[in-house]
């Protein structure tokens, strides 16, 4: 099951180490001509949350020691983008806000991550348990993040894919995590791809 933390903690047996991704240490600013909302699929669309959005990124982003904010990013929550060398662990809930950039690191490792703005306990915890259900089947690269910048109370992120939610949707987190879950867009999705994670659907794609 996902574990609760308020820091970082290695996850033990799935932890993985920090994993040097292409391109230099400097960041590079996002522009509106790089990183744009490029389309929106249609898919996952429901009365509370908007349709799955495509963005468009580069393969990696580039390491930058030092603080990302949400104004760094094209979309709310990220989608892609430089960040920090360091990811952030997955098989996590962080209660507290962790380094964005070491988030945004953790999509380009493939993973799926849910954020929340001041979920009330009950919602909190349906949508804590909907990811435990979906890591479980063998999605390991996976987190909850509590963020106070985002703009709605929950939504999901992949490397290139966004879905904003006004409620806590939790119908929605399978589906995403099952469609978006180590995605080609990223140079290193592969990532998470390890172990039993290779029988997943997404990995097979990548195989």
């Amino acid at each position: 099951m996902l574990r609760r933390v308020s820091i970082m903690l290695l996850l033990p047996a799935l932890a993985l180490g920090p994993v040097a991704c292409g391109g230099d240490e400097e960041a590079t600013p996002t522009t509106t001509e790089e990183t744009t909302a490029a389309a929106t699929t249609g898919e996952g669309e429901t009365g509370t949350c908007t349709a799955v959005k495509e963005v468009a990124v580069e393969d990696f982003g580039r390491h930058a020691d030092r603080d990302f904010a949400a104004s760094d990013y094209e979309t709310n929550p990220p989608a892609g983008g430089d960040h920090n060398p360091t990811p952030l662990r997955g098989g996590q809930f962080y209660p507290r806000p962790p380094q964005l950039g070491e988030a945004v690191h953790l999509l380009e490792h493939g993973g799926v991550i849910g954020w929340t703005n001041e979920l009330d306990p009950a919602d909190q915890k349906a949508v804590e348990d909907a990811f435990n259900e979906v890591f479980g089947e063998g999605y390991y690269q996976l987190a909850v993040v509590e963020n106070p910048d985002l703009e709605v109370p929950f939504a999901l992120s992949s490397w290139g894919v966004v879905q904003t939610c006004e409620e806590a949707d939790i119908s929605v987190i399978a589906p995403f995590v099952e469609q978006h879950y180590a995605p080609p867009t990223s140079g290193e999705s592969a990532i998470a791809c390890q172990g039993e994670a290779r029988k997943l659907p997404p990995c097979k794609a990548l195989q």
